[in-house]
Parts: structure tokens; C-alpha cells; sequence
């Protein structure tokens, strides 16, 4: 008979060489892996923003105009019987066709009467006991975006606002905006004199996810914004409000995706991408200066007029932030500010 061969096992040194390489191999690849997720969901990011493009698009060839930031939906007011929506309600409802979202579309324009009676197009937009308010629309959520601190009770979130151009003062009530939008204004595509390719249409504004968060939440009554918009930014610093600063973090922006206030639903070129955003008030119901934000790296997506995406920077040229704001002419915040307006009558280069 041949003698057994004894069975030569791992070592113990040899076993920690294995478990320390296969560590090695797991750091190597985990950013490797975090980056490719990211990638897909900043293309999905631009899917949405590419599908609201077309929405705007399409909503304009049926009106030959695009949607007010905020405007006469209904003229009743809250201790009104029916409830009206005090103007509250933003052109984002109006693009719910648009996006597949029909059904939704027909219950907000007809009579509501659960809860309390109101008026076509619903209550003021803090009235949660109203299920639409509620509604999380796919189309409006960026994936890279987490869930977010919520107003109030709602559940609803927006991470995209629309374009409001480089003014500051009263930009809650302007209806001649140098952007694409503003209250009761009904901008048509002929009104973008520095051409569809060169102004912005939307992008991304992201969810806070704590209550000093930059990215969705702003700073309150900081006063002479319009005048040296550069105060905002002393307001914070590493992507985090200072100590000691008043912070509305209990009305995030990008908490309603109904919601026709400025500060909420839009953005100006100002202060560039993922830079703190303020209130001249301590609610978000008069005017201030907000920032583009998402949790891409480095910068934001962005959709033009001409309904094509890019990617913006946040090192993108301001000009000088020191500066008050213009209501007319060139832009005075570089090419940030002249992405924003429409008649700015600037030359943009490569951004």
C-alpha cells in the first residue's frame, strides 16, 4: 500500500495575505462602482431634464407660450368658500399633461370636495389634507437627490426649478423678468433674443438632507441682496450653513413641486451652482436669491431652451457677485449671468 500523503493547508500568514489583497481589490473597485452608479443617475437626471424640455416644448405649441411661475389659476383665497389658491400654485402643474400625468392633471382643474370645498386647481399650496399636493411625480425627481427634509406634511418634491434670470429684488412678483419665467408672464420662444441655445430653461435643485444644508435650504433675512448679492455667500461655508445663522429649514425649497413662489421653484444665475441661497423675509414668501444645486459632483445638469442638456460647472465665470443687478443689458455676473437672461444681448463662449 502507498502511504497517505498528508494535506498541506493555508497558513495563517498566507490567509491574512489573501484577506489583505482581496481588501486592496474591494477599495480599488467600490469607487470605481460608486462612480458608474452615479454616472447612471446623472443620465437619468438628464432623461428627466430632456422629457421636461419636450414638456415645455409641447405645452408651447399648444399655447404658444410657455407656463407663468405663478399666476390666475383661480381667485379665491383661503377663508373663501369655495378655497382658492391665493396664487400660491405654480406652472408645473400645468405641464402634468405633458408628462403622462393626465389623471392628476383632471382632479387638480375640477372641483374638489373632500376635505373642505375648493375652487379649480386647489387650495394654497400648504394645504396637505389636498392628495395631490402630496404626489411624488417621477419626471420631477432627480435620482442622485435624496429623499430630503419635507414641508410640513407633504411628500411631494421637486428637483428641478426654472430658470428666473440674474434679478433679485421682488422676483416672487416681477412680470418682466430677464429669465424665462415670472408671475402672470407667458414668455413665447420668439421673446429669447439671445437665442435658444445660449438660455437656460431649467435645472437641477436638490433636497436638503439636514437643517443647514446649502443645497435646498436658504438663509433668512439677509437684506440688500440685489445690491451686493456676494453677502449671501458669507452666510456658509464647506456646503454647510454657519453657526448662528437663521436657517428656513422647516420650508425647504424643492419641498412642493406645486409650489409658485421664487424661492421655491426657481433658480437665478447669480451665485454660481451649489452656492448658499437666501430670504429677504424669514418665509420664503417675498423675494431672495437662489441657487442651482444637486448632488452631482462638481456642478449641476441643466437643460437649455432649445431642449439639449449639459453639464454646468460650479467654478462657471459670475463676473463679479459685488455688483447690484441689472434690469437691463448685458448681465453683470459673467457667463453664469448671461445663461439666465434671455435679451441680455451677451456673448457666451464655452461653458
Amino acid at each position: 500500500m502507498y502511504p497517505l500523503r498528508k494535506r498541506r493547508g493555508f497558513t495563517l500568514v498566507e490567509l491574512l495575505v489573501v484577506i489583505a489583497i482581496i481588501g486592496i481589490l474591494v477599495g480599488l473597485l467600490l469607487p470605481a462602482v460608486q462612480a458608474a452608479r452615479e454616472a447612471a443617475r446623472r443620465m437619468q437626471c438628464g432623461n428627466n431634464l430632456k422629457q421636461l424640455g419636450l414638456a415645455y416644448h409641447n405645452y408651447h405649441d399648444t399655447y404658444n407660450a410657455l407656463p407663468w411661475m405663478r399666476g390666475l389659476s383661480n381667485t379665491g383665497g383661503r377663508n373663501d368658500s369655495p378655497i382658492g389658491n391665493e396664487e400660491t400654485i405654480g406652472g408645473t402643474v400645468g405641464l402634468l399633461p405633458y408628462l403622462e400625468q393626465s389623471a392628476l392633471y383632471d382632479i387638480i382643474s375640477s372641483n374638489w370636495t373632500t376635505g373642505a370645498a375648493t375652487q379649480p386647481f386647489g387650495p394654497p399650496r400648504d394645504f396637505f389634507y389636498y392628495t395631490p399636493w402630496t404626489m411624488n411625480i417621477p419626471a420631477l425627481r432627480c435620482p442622485s437627490a435624496p429623499e430630503g427634509l419635507a414641508y410640513g406634511s407633504a411628500e411631494g418634491r421637486l428637483n428641478y426649478a426654472i430658470n428666473l434670470g440674474d434679478m433679485i429684488a421682488n422676483s416672487h412678483a416681477n412680470t418682466n423678468t430677464r429669465g424665462m419665467f415670472g408671475r402672470r408672464t407667458n414668455t413665447k420662444f420668439r421673446d429669447v433674443v439671445d437665442g435658444t441655445s445660449n438660455t437656460l430653461l431649467i435645472a437641477d435643485r436638490a433636497n436638503a438632507v439636514d437643517a443647514i444644508e446649502v443645497r435646498g435650504l436658504a438663509a433668512n433675512n439677509v437684506g440688500s441682496l440685489n445690491t451686493n448679492p456676494s453677502l449671501c455667500l458669507a452666510k456658509a461655508a464647506g456646503g454647510l450653513y454657519l453657526s448662528g445663522v437663521s436657517v428656513q429649514s422647516s420650508r425647504p425649497m424643492g419641498g412642493l413641486w406645486h409650489h409658485g413662489f421664487s424661492t421655491f421653484c426657481g433658480f437665478q444665475t447669480v451665485l454660481p451652482p451649489n452656492s448658499p441661497s437666501c430670504l429677504n423675509d424669514n418665509w420664503g414668501d417675498s423675494w431672495g436669491l437662489t441657487a442651482a444645486s444637486s448632488y452631482h459632483p462638481g456642478g449641476i445638469s441643466a437643460a437649455l431652451v432649445d431642449g439639449s442638456v449639459r453639464f454646468i460647472a460650479e467654478t462657471i465665470d459670475t463676473g463679479d457677485t459685488t455688483l447690484p443687478e441689472a434690469t437691463s443689458g448685458p448681465s453683470p455676473y459673467g457667463v453664469w449671468g448671461a445663461l439666465g437672461t434671455r435679451h441680455g444681448r451677451e456673448t457666451i463662449g464655452v461653458f
